[in-house]
């Protein structure tokens, strides 16, 4: 269901920054507010979750918990390591066993915060093509800006940003459709769902998200609809590996998380 996004602009907003608020509410199809002093509580009551706040950081997700912004986050390091030369094991993951130079096409159907799609986006192959998806309204609003408005002092790397086309979208939608497009990976990090205590990036947006669990028959739906592979995000592959023997780990031997590696031909045949 979708719900009527307000965006209000900063407490200390200036007259240019409150246009330049306006006018991208409107490019949204959002309605734009003034803020008349208010308070995030006093904005909460009117508004519930369904509001951002436009600042000189773009638009944000304030809540009493804290803010979320567009930032590249972990990304930032991985990309400088890729310029190092070092690996990424999400990067392996995706481009799978040989780790061919052709381009792909990829489906992050769990965007998030989008720190994968961008790393992804920088690191494939060039010609590569990287899609996304994201459920929450409000989580969408702000990462698009970011893919769209972001400027980072290396060039390369807003090119990256740009490269990805994001839409407000569930993934259960897309797998269970006959039609869309066709992609060489679609990629899930279904732990982004999941409490995580120690990490306060997450407490802004924990109220706001949505993203169903990813079930055996999903994973099965998306090994038909993939045309190479299917790739998960996890820390705990148990299930995952009784489920599909076939599967094919990747990640550091010292890593909280890794990937999960599903290819659609084993699958298939």
């Amino acid at each position: 269901m979708t719900h009527m996004i307000y965006v209000v602009p900063s407490l200390k907003a200036k007259e240019k920054l409150q246009s330049e608020g306006k006018a991208w509410a409107e490019s949204q199809g959002f309605t734009y507010v003034l803020r008349h002093q208010r308070t995030i509580q006093d904005l909460m009551d009117e508004y519930g979750e369904d509001f951002l706040v436009y600042s000189s950081r773009g638009p944000q997700i304030d809540r009493p918990e804290g803010s979320h912004f567009f930032s590249l986050n972990m990304a930032e390091l991985r990309i400088q390591n890729l310029r190092k030369g070092q690996r990424d094991h999400l990067l392996e993951a995706l481009m799978g066993r040989g780790s061919s130079k052709l381009p792909i096409t990829v489906l992050d159907c769990t965007c998030g915060f989008g720190a994968d799609a961008a790393v992804a986006s920088f690191g494939l192959p060039t010609g590569s093509r990287v899609d996304a998806l994201e459920v929450s309204s409000l989580l969408e609003a702000v990462t698009s800006w970011g893919f769209s408005h972001f400027i980072h002092k290396k060039d390369d790397v807003t090119a990256a940003l740009r490269r990805i086309s994001l839409r407000r979208g569930d993934y259960r939608d897309y797998l269970l459709s006959d039609e869309g497009p066709v992609y060489d990976v679609l990629y899930f990090d279904p732990m982004f769902q999941r409490p995580v205590e120690a990490s306060c990036q997450f407490q802004p947006v924990r109220a706001i998200m949505e993203h169903g669990g990813l079930t055996r028959d999903l994973i099965e739906r998306a090994l038909q609809k993939a045309r190479r592979r299917v790739v998960i995000k996890e820390r705990d592959f148990r299930q995952l590996c009784r489920d599909f023997p076939e599967v094919t780990l990747y990640g550091g031997k010292y890593s909280r998380i890794g990937y999960a590696v599903l290819e659609c031909d084993s699958w298939k045949k």
